[in-house]
């Protein structure tokens, strides 16, 4: 009995893994088609442009000019992957493990406190810093 629970979870698993697959192959095929199709157009369009130019410049002169065409436009391509990209959020501080609990209670409830009652949050975070200053200054005495 359990041997055919897991040949059916295993059987049902596989045939979404493979509709799934299937939904994303076929759009993929045709997505890589379009790609060859374009790259097969821009190269015919810097063709057009060196043989353009050729005829006005010479022919080193025209290699450079369309060189320095498809360099403009490779960084405006690409210039959305270097900007658009967002800094990873700073990770959250572990807390020490020789910090009092006190300590870690308080930096934990202090924002919910300062709107409700910012004198008593000051008067908190201050006996706490001093609390820990001078638990680390007697910690160098030592």
């Amino acid at each position: 009995m359990p041997n055919d629970i897991v040949a059916l979870a295993q059987q049902y698993a596989q045939q979404r893994a493979q509709a799934a697959i299937r939904r994303v192959t076929v759009p993929t095929a045709f997505g890589l088609i379009a790609a060859v199709f374009f790259l097969v157009v821009v190269v015919a369009l810097f063709a057009a442009l060196f043989f353009w130019l050729e005829a006005l410049y010479a022919p080193p002169v025209a290699a450079l000019i369309v060189a320095a065409v498809a360099l403009v436009l490779g960084l405006i391509a690409s210039l959305p992957l270097m900007v658009g990209r967002r800094a990873k959020p700073a990770p959250q501080p572990a807390p020490s493990p020789t910090a009092p609990q006190l300590v870690s209670l308080l930096a934990q409830t202090a924002p919910s406190l300062a709107r409700q009652r910012p004198l008593l949050t000051a008067v908190l975070i201050a006996g706490a810093l001093g609390y820990v200053a001078s638990s680390s200054s007697s910690d160098k005495k030592k």
